[in-house]
């Protein structure tokens, strides 16, 4: 008796296309930035801008009110998927605001597993 091919897609790999993409913008590095400033009703929104007008979209946000040593306002923002360069430029960017007292940057490198 002979068997005959049914046309049986092959094996697929491990990963489709979209989740390998996935997978791999998780491994790329993500910029934290950390912006100390005054506490104003208008430093929130130009902060946020400062990202908005290079059309980039941060995965985190986070902004808390401060009273030590003053009341101040701490910005936390996360960006993936952007290298060092990008991330200095955006921190001048952000120390011009009339604001901001203090932005620190640090880098943190993806983890698949998160």
């Amino acid at each position: 008796m002979q068997t005959q091919d049914r046309g049986h897609a092959p094996h697929s790999p491990a990963f489709s296309p979209a989740s390998r993409a996935r997978h791999e913008r998780k491994a790329r590095p993500t910029q934290c930035f950390s912006v100390q400033a005054l506490a104003d009703p208008g430093t929130l929104p130009r902060v946020v801008e400062v990202f908005a007008k290079r059309g980039l979209i941060p995965g985190h946000i986070h902004a808390s009110r401060t009273s030590t040593p003053k009341e101040g306002l701490v910005v936390e923002v996360h960006l993936e998927d952007t290298d060092a360069e990008q991330a200095r430029l955006i921190a001048q960017e952000l120390r011009r605001q009339f604001c901001v007292e203090a932005v620190l940057v640090a880098e943190k490198q993806g983890d698949a597993h998160a």
